[in-house]
């Protein structure tokens, strides 16, 4: 009974120094290689991706913005818009550094006629698809149709499915337009998916994902 104590004791100890140790690693960081740390850790735990855009649009306010937020404390309505204008500008960072494609291209794409938009909305409707709901309609981000087979990747489609694109396309898109460094490769799934051969690293990680 006393060694098992001890030993108890020991672990703690053990612990205890570990996260100290961790805690002067994260204080070391700089403000951007903190909130790039965050963003990566968030992707990582399912409980935390209702928040997760959020929380990370909030840390990447620039110093004009804060500033704007304090102002706004005495005023809860100005606030709220404030931090809606604060996650609508990192949640569309996503749309301005990454291809796009609208619905008529999606049907140019799949081989369909241009004016069939309804290819693209029945795809997202069923979570085929990433559909990003941007200024009254949507975008589907390009890496998730193949050109040359005129389909969408595969690969692509199982996995939105089973991270639920259909009810949280930015979450998802977010997962797969983010550098990973799972085996040691630092390409989003997204870059995995289009170089091909990856199938089954990316259904790996998804599952990482998703795991309670």
């Amino acid at each position: 009974m006393v060694r098992g104590t001890l030993v108890a004791q020991v672990e703690v100890v053990d612990m205890l120094v570990d996260r100290d140790r961790a805690r002067d690693s994260i204080h070391a960081l700089s403000d951007p290689d903190l909130v790039e740390l965050l963003v990566e850790e968030f992707s990582r735990r399912p409980a935390l991706r209702p928040v997760r855009d959020d929380v990370t649009a909030l840390l990447s306010m620039s110093p004009a913005l804060a500033r704007q937020q304090e102002r706004a404390v005495a005023n809860p309505a100005a606030a709220a818009v404030a931090r809606t204008r604060i996650v609508a500008s990192v949640l569309n960072s996503i749309v301005d550094q990454h291809e796009m494609l609208d619905s008529t291209a999606v049907s140019r794409v799949l081989g369909k006629a241009a004016t069939s938009r309804n290819t693209a909305s029945r795809l997202s409707a069923a979570g085929t698809v990433i559909g990003l709901p941007v200024s009254g309609h949507k975008l589907y981000p390009a890496f998730q149709f193949d050109a040359e087979r005129r389909q969408v990747r595969p690969i692509v489609a199982e996995i939105n499915r089973a991270l639920g694109a259909k009810d949280d396309p930015w979450g998802v898109a977010s997962w797969w337009l983010s550098p990973t460094d799972f085996a040691d490769d630092p390409r989003s799934p997204a870059a995995l998916a289009v170089d091909g051969g990856h199938e089954q690293d990316l259904r790996d990680m998804a599952d990482d994902l998703t795991q309670d």
